[in-house]
C-alpha cells in the first residue's frame, strides 16, 4: 500500500469515526491549511497548485455554509451564514486575482472560527 492511499485510509476512518462537532472542527482544520498551501504556492509562482487550493478551500467553506440551520439557530447562524459567504469571497478573489491579502483574510477569519469552536466544545463535553 502507498503513502497515498494509506492517508486516505486514514483519513476516511477519522472522518466516519468523528462526532458533527468533530467534524466541522476538520473542516476548519483543513480550510486553513488549504490557505496556507495556497499563500505558499502563489509566493513560489506555482499558480495551478494555488488554483486547485483555493478551490478546495472554497468547497470546504461551502459546505460550513451549506450545513448551517437558519431556522434553529437563529441570529448566531444568520451572521456566521454571512461570514462564511465573505470568506469564501475572499478566496474566489484570491483566486481570480492571485493575490495573498485576501487569502490572508480568510485565513485570518477561519482561524478565528477554530479557536472559538474549539473554546465552545470544551464548554460543552
Amino acid at each position: 500500500m502507498d503513502y497515498k492511499k494509506a492517508n486516505a485510509n486514514y483519513l476516511a476512518a477519522q472522518v466516519l469515526g468523528a462526532s458533527p462537532n468533530r467534524l466541522i472542527e476538520m473542516l476548519l482544520e483543513g480550510a486553513i491549511k488549504q490557505t496556507k498551501m495556497a499563500i505558499y504556492s502563489i509566493t513560489n509562482k506555482q499558480i495551478d497548485r494555488a488554483h486547485q487550493q483555493l478551490i478546495n478551500a472554497q468547497e470546504i467553506v461551502s459546505e460550513l455554509e451549506s450545513v448551517l440551520d437558519v431556522e434553529t439557530g437563529g441570529e448566531i447562524a444568520t451572521q456566521l451564514k454571512s461570514l462564511y459567504v465573505f470568506i469564501y469571497e475572499q478566496l474566489v478573489t484570491a483566486n481570480i486575482k492571485k493575490e495573498i491579502a485576501p487569502i490572508e483574510k480568510a485565513q485570518q477569519l477561519l482561524n478565528e472560527l477554530l479557536v472559538t469552536w474549539q473554546e465552545l466544545m470544551t464548554t460543552i463535553d
